[in-house]
């Protein structure tokens, strides 16, 4: 195994309308999240690895003209995608920073809320990350996660290609030190970073018609370079699994158990 932070799937322009319609699925979920810790109008926050900002431009207009959002990603593709769309809707309450999640480049003590979402898992050491983004939070403020476990996705009727595919990524994590499944112990990390009594839940969502099924196979194409170059696969295997789980996204009779998600928060109560 290795110590490896690449990000397997694609970023930019590129990578645009996967993660579109990976947030059209959670869009809901990540709300229904905010509004249990609390966010307000006026508050400072920060979104750690933004990606291309779907959550961060949602994040502006619920803070409004009187709160700010800073989006914090490594990839300058992912940025320029974030800051376009940002143009586009007028955010004018939001700044997109280049950064890392251990170096993130924000001042600490400074936010109201922290957030990330599907970033540690793809990280080699997401406890230090995570360390990191809890010395942004100002005392009193919130830090907040969202982290998948790709292990319990399922498709129903059972698919050979399907289980394939969710095998080839867990492996690829695997052996370059990534978290795949890191959902399950996200609790477990907020306790390890110091963080009193933490709440937790988790959700999977099902998807049986409609383009949310395509984000199997839209993961596995944007994928396929980094496990066909890690020796985990081929290219004919990558392309007969193609055909096969477009054909399912297309099929009503067949349900996808998209990987399940932990949310995770927890209030900073050490004094500044």
């Amino acid at each position: 195994m290795t110590s490896d932070d690449r990000y397997t799937l694609s970023t930019g322009e590129l990578g645009a309308y996967r993660l579109s319609i990976l947030n059209h699925i959670h869009k809901p979920y990540t709300e229904f999240l905010f509004r249990r810790v609390g966010l307000e109008s006026g508050m400072v926050v920060a979104d750690i690895g933004c990606g291309t900002g779907n959550v961060s431009h949602w994040l502006a207009q619920a803070v409004g003209i009187n709160g700010a959002v800073f989006g914090v990603d490594i990839s300058a593709a992912q940025l320029e995608q974030a800051k376009l769309n940002a143009d586009i809707q007028g955010l004018s309450n939001i700044k997109f920073v280049e950064g890392s999640a251990y170096e993130p480049g924000l001042p600490q003590n400074s936010f109201d809320v922290v957030y990330c979402r599907f970033l540690l898992s793809h990280l080699t050491k997401p406890t230090h990350a995570l360390k990191k983004m809890l010395e942004l939070v100002k005392p009193g403020g919130i830090l907040v996660c969202e982290e998948v476990d790709i292990s319990c996705s399922f498709c129903d009727p059972p698919s050979p290609a399907y289980d394939r595919c969710i095998e080839l990524f867990l492996a690829i994590s695997d052996l370059r030190g990534q978290h795949f499944r890191l959902g399950a112990s996200l609790y477990r990390c907020f306790s390890d970073i110091g963080l009193a009594a933490p709440e937790v839940c988790m959700i999977q969502s099902v998807i049986s018609r409609g383009e949310g099924k395509h984000i199997v196979d839209l993961s596995l194409r944007e994928g396929a370079a980094a496990l066909i170059a890690a020796e985990l696969t081929t290219q004919a295997e990558i392309d007969q699994m193609l055909i096969q789980l477009r054909a399912l996204a297309d099929d009503d009779t067949t349900a996808f158990g998209i990987f399940r998600v932990t949310q995770a928060w927890a209030r900073n109560l050490k004094p500044l």
